[in-house]
């Protein structure tokens, strides 16, 4: 299995990241197979669409054969599938890299299971690793943290335009690092033409490590009169859990924004210790730019936050 990676197949390519990825890698020269369960997802040429039944190791393997890398970019509720994925890269026999399905939180942090929802991406790791120990099958993870650009316009953030608020979690000074789309999308070409630097380790890209308290300031002069609202961190945690076990005593299957779902992420960001490596700063890729100065962000805050 030696040689560059030429073809690639991306699972979930039409999600949020799903879908750049497919753009970044076909721009960046590389044969793309787009996969997903659902059929009537177009795609431009030279992109190959492609629709699999992720539970089927027969169908992966017809997927995979000839492929060199895949790129799991599916959303956490479909983490399960990790073994039967691996099974059929290797059953395959010619797939030598796959991107595991992170592009958030360190699920590398020693903490991280204290927060219920990352549980499933690190059992699919413990999967994988399990599955390629011996093999010349390799692996990467890729941490971005939050992708900001995507969810500040959509309301999803503690920068809220829509509601002109910005809302402060416990003391306001916890640093994190957090991602666009489109880096997140960068950082899996960089591996794929790479992936021997890459290989078996996470990979940690952010554009911004900031505080809210830093912000505030900046987004006051890109747009003047934010609401500040001010949440105590413990009672917020509290009710996350309460919310969550709530969410399991009913039976809920799908947690992916749920409200604890939403809140358990939130508080693992605004841990006033980085507990859970929200501030991954150090651990930043060197020598590939992902870190970008403050005043570029302020630019961007200018399209982010404007009024509808």
């Amino acid at each position: 299995m030696s040689g560059p990676i030429q073809k690639v197949v991306v699972l979930g390519a039409t999600g949020n990241v799903g879908k750049p990825v497919v753009t970044a890698l076909a721009k960046a020269g590389y044969t793309v197979t787009a996969a997903s369960r659902t059929e009537g997802k177009k795609f431009p040429h030279p992109i190959i669409p492609a629709v699999v039944d992720y539970s089927s190791v027969e169908a992966l393997v017809d997927l995979f054969r000839g492929q060199d890398a895949v790129v799991e970019a599916f959303p956490p509720n479909a983490a399960h599938m990790q073994p039967t994925i691996v099974d059929a890269c290797l059953k395959a026999g010619t797939v030598k890299h796959i991107i595991t399905p992170d592009f958030a939180g360190d699920t590398f942090s020693p903490h991280i299971r204290e927060l219920p929802l990352y549980v499933p991406k690190v059992e699919a790791q413990k999967q994988l690793e399990d599955k390629v120990r011996g093999t010349e099958l390799s692996w990467t993870a890729i941490i971005t943290g939050g992708w900001y650009d995507w969810a500040i316009p959509l309301g999803y953030y503690w920068i809220n335009p829509q509601t002109n608020t910005i809302t402060v979690y416990g003391s306001g000074n916890q640093r994190n690092s957090m991602c666009r789309v489109s880096t997140a999308a960068k950082a899996v070409c960089d591996v794929l033409a790479d992936p021997a630097k890459f290989k078996n380790r996470p990979v940690y890209v952010a554009d911004h490590t900031v505080s809210l308290n830093e912000l505030i300031p900046i987004l006051e002069d890109v747009r003047p009169g934010w609401n500040i609202v001010k949440v105590d961190l413990d009672a917020f945690f509290a009710e996350a859990k309460r919310l969550w076990d709530e969410d399991t005593e009913k039976g809920v299957k799908v947690r992916l924004l749920t409200p604890a779902y939403n809140m358990l992420g939130t508080y693992g960001i605004f841990e006033e210790n980085n507990r859970y490596n929200a501030d991954f700063e150090r651990l930043i890729e060197p020598g590939s730019a992902y870190q970008k100065p403050l005043a570029e962000l302020k630019e961007e805050f200018k399209v982010l936050v404007r009024p509808k």
